[in-house]
């Protein structure tokens, strides 16, 4: 998607936040947060490096750590119902309101990568990824796998109804909040250097 002429889109801030080490003894926390996902991974006796992501409303959030190292999170400003909000204007958004999103999320997950446990696994517990998953043909299981490729090939049917196709035509979810899911994950894939994300359920968290 290029070559459209770029409207504003406002934003709460372009950049991720450093929060430093995680707390010894953290609040308690939702199953989809990221570091709930990350403790109860460690506890399941994961040694490898791990990052887990969740992708809320305002925020998304990112951990990773290797077994022998704290673990460090990052709170990026975007979110699924503030980029809906802020970003599109039609449902499903235009070619031009995409394209502004993804410049906005760019800005905020491309510094992170250098930040990120070597070598780490993506995890999340997130119901909107799941829900995307499952959209791109995934059968529903407690654990699935969801590759860059199936990532891609989603998001370029959301492209599509961007540009016109009927809506009848694919039952890809009609939300916009859906939608910024979608694209914000794709860029963490893209740019984190990911090619797969691994969903958990937040039953088995």
């Amino acid at each position: 998607m290029g070559g459209t002429a770029r409207r504003p889109c406002r934003t709460i801030a372009a950049f991720p936040l450093p929060e430093g080490p995680m707390p010894q003894t953290p609040a308690p926390l939702s199953p989809e947060d990221a570091a709930a996902l990350y403790q109860a991974l460690r506890a399941e006796g994961m040694a490898d490096a791990l990052t887990t992501l969740h992708i809320g409303g305002a925020h998304t959030r990112l951990l990773s750590g290797a077994a022998d190292a704290p673990a460090l999170l990052r709170t990026l400003d975007i979110g699924a119902r503030v980029t809906a909000a802020t970003c599109f204007a039609h449902q499903p958004p235009t070619e031009a309101e995409m394209e502004h999103a993804i410049m906005l999320v760019e800005d905020a997950v491309m510094p992170v990568r250098a930040l990120l446990a070597p070598g780490s696994t993506l995890y999340t517990a997130d119901g909107g990824i799941r829900q995307i998953a499952l959209a791109a043909g995934l059968p529903a299981q407690p654990e699935l796998h969801l590759p860059l490729e199936a990532v891609e090939d989603t998001f370029n049917r959301l492209a599509a109804l961007s540009l016109g196709r009927p809506a009848t035509q694919d039952t890809l979810a009609q939300d916009n909040a859906f939608a910024a899911t979608l694209l914000i994950l794709r860029e963490c894939l893209h740019h984190l250097g990911f090619d797969h994300i691994v969903v958990r359920s937040d039953a088995v968290v």
